[in-house]
């Protein structure tokens, strides 16, 4: 695989990035991707920054123009990552029937009123009691919500990260509720993410780790999209020399792309 789609980029559509399309577009050309899918964040949770932040029309509108500007040189994909879609299944639905993507990530940013990429979301809870908390609701997501790639599977790891300097988790303990989910992805025909921002952020291997990757396909997972969950344009494509590398060590032989939320699949 010469050129590996980058399946989760953001940009000054959703509230903590700054990045233009066309800029975006330039840094995957020029990191030699041939695909990049943009998945600006459609979040309903009232306590999160980006609530209400995303313009739908407008950014499939200038996603529309760099397509015509790049034409044959990349391929874009117009990606939205919805939050907590089991929690928001109405507003979620509106957004899909009203604005036609080619994939949809699912995310899940809180649980219990606390962010689960940050160090709140262990205050008065122990490690194990948050991990438990944590992939339970995963598990309501990833049976209820409307999605294509479950993204950043194992996101409270950054939580982890900061509350106890974790670099790395035994998910053994947890094992059980891990497979249901990941079962449920598979009876779902769901894609799994590996997401690289937890690499770049010097916190070992991406998420999820190897481990949590043979879990999947032993379960008979297929669906699998690489993601550096970029925000700004020098992440872009980072990481993915290891996400391959770990892809093919869990015995995977090829990768999802999506048009029109069609799975396409390309090798490794």
């Amino acid at each position: 695989m010469t050129c590996p789609p980058d399946y989760h980029v953001h940009t000054r559509f959703s509230c903590d990035s700054k990045t233009e399309i066309a800029t975006a577009c330039e840094a995957a050309l020029a990191q030699g991707l041939c695909d990049i899918g943009f998945s600006d964040h459609a979040d309903f949770e009232p306590l999160d920054d980006c609530c209400g932040y995303l313009r739908p029309a407008v950014y499939r509108a200038e996603i529309e123009r760099c397509r015509r500007k790049y034409d044959s040189h990349l391929t874009i994909r117009a990606g939205v990552e919805i939050g907590e879609g089991h929690v928001y299944q109405e507003q979620a639905a509106a957004l899909l029937e009203t604005c036609e993507f080619d994939f949809v990530l699912g995310s899940l940013h809180w649980v219990g009123g606390y962010p689960v990429f940050d160090g709140r979301y262990f205050a008065g809870r122990t490690l194990e009691e948050g991990l438990q908390a944590y992939f339970e609701e995963l598990e309501r997501l990833a049976a209820q919500a409307d999605y294509d790639v479950l993204a950043h599977f194992d996101i409270v790891r950054r939580a982890a990260y900061g509350c106890f300097g974790l670099t790395a988790l035994d998910y053994a303990p947890y094992e059980e509720t891990i497979r249901r989910i990941l079962r449920t992805l598979v009876e779902r025909g769901k894609g799994l993410e590996i997401n690289t921002a937890t690499y770049r952020r010097g916190m070992g291997v991406p998420n999820p780790p190897l481990q949590v990757l043979r879990w999947y396909r032993e379960l008979g997972g297929e669906v699998l999209t690489f993601g550096s969950d970029a925000h700004t344009v020098g992440s872009i494509g980072s990481g993915f020399d290891v996400a391959r590398e770990m892809a093919q060590a869990a015995g995977f032989t090829r990768l999802a792309t999506f048009e029109r939320r069609r799975i396409h699949w390309i090798r490794i």
